[in-house]
């Protein structure tokens, strides 16, 4: 097991692991929903102090290596896995969590960039499992950050990011049920961040770094045999793009398995048996068929979807850069990832051969 290293908290201090405390008793973070979801989010008691975002003692924090695209949004996660209910990792490392998990995604934006007053949180969803399946629910917050409303319907808000050369507007979609699954699908049981390639790294837990991986397994999170313990250069790790870790290849695949896998997959929206694009960061470049003609538009009929040295020539490359309703990723995001599709164009151009 990997050893906790000591640094200095917050405040200056020292401290020791554990990284993380142990997982109450009781559950105060939405308890029971067989009534539906709290109208409010300070209704739902997972937060200390919604201004600042103070978990509440059972919320776990953690970070992913190669995170989704949101317009730039910073996003906060969080789950809570009820005492002693443990999560089992299941042989392709995806992870099955049992009925009381609550999983929960903070959506927030800097308002003037290089300004860290002026963060304010817009959104955050809620992914709860009761009865074998997962619900879903989101809140919208007010403009003073003090608390935010649960919608009922799908919603679009504008919001005036200012930069030194002027500003961005963005059209934030608050997502409806139908959206939900068209990216998590309503028979998949597994879900998109949490797995062990996407946690498998290092996190500071306010003056701990540990492995998140290990801090989880120390209090108790994961079945493991009597035995058994996690060992991270053991097990799966994604790339981390925005780190520059992995090699070229592999942050470019880790951010296509983090922005177009979870439609582009077998069983999921655009199943990979119709579609024949399978882009998951497991599968070898040659079965994922990235290197095949693009399909159902006509005006890229036989354009390949990756043509090594040549970024513009490719579909791929096309569909992330584009306006309008045909640009990838197709849900949760209204502009151009000037990272991403930078990323991808200089893995394209250094290519020189696609299986």
């Amino acid at each position: 097991m990997a050893v906790l290293l000591a640094s200095c908290g917050n405040d200056g201090s020292s401290r020791s692991g554990p990284a993380l405390d142990p997982r109450p008793e009781v559950q105060t973070c939405l308890p029971d929903i067989a009534e539906g979801m709290p109208a409010r989010l300070s209704d739902t008691e997972c937060f200390t102090d919604l201004k600042t975002l103070e978990p509440g003692p059972d919320l776990i924090p953690y970070e992913v290596n190669a995170p989704l695209w949101t317009d730039g949004a910073f996003k906060p996660r969080f789950l809570v896995v009820p005492s002693p209910e443990q999560i089992t990792i299941r042989a392709d490392d995806s992870w099955a969590f049992p009925d009381g998990t609550v999983l929960i995604k903070v959506f927030g934006f800097e308002f003037r960039k290089g300004d860290p007053e002026s963060r304010r949180a817009v959104e955050t969803r809620f992914m709860v499992r009761r009865n074998g399946a997962w619900e879903y629910s989101t809140y919208e917050w007010n403009d003073e950050g003090t608390d935010a409303a649960l919608l009922e319907k799908r919603k679009v808000v504008e919001y005036t990011i200012e930069r030194g050369s002027g500003s961005e507007v963005i059209e934030y979609g608050f997502p409806e049920y139908d959206d939900c699954v068209t990216c998590h699908g309503s028979e998949i049981d597994d879900v998109l961040g949490p797995k062990t390639g996407q946690l498998n790294r290092e996190r500071d837990y306010d003056g701990v770094v540990a492995n998140q991986l290990v801090a989880m397994a120390e209090i108790g999170l994961f079945a493991l045999g009597t035995d058994e313990e996690i060992n991270p250069d053991a097990e799966p790790r994604m790339a981390n793009p925005p780190k520059g870790e992995g090699t070229l290849e592999e942050q470019a695949r880790a951010y296509l398995d983090a922005n177009c896998a979870h439609c582009h997959r077998p069983g999921a929206y655009a199943d990979s048996a119709e579609h024949g694009l399978d882009l998951r960061y497991e599968v070898l470049l040659a079965d994922s068929g990235i290197c095949d003609p693009m399909k159902y538009f006509t005006e890229w009929a036989g354009l390949p979807r990756v043509a090594p040295g040549d970024p513009d020539g490719s579909g791929l490359m096309q569909r992330f850069v584009l306006d309008g309703v045909l640009r990838m990723p197709s849900t949760g995001t209204s502009t151009v990832d000037p990272f991403g599709t930078a990323l991808l164009r200089d893995w394209i151009a250094r290519l020189t051969t696609c299986p």
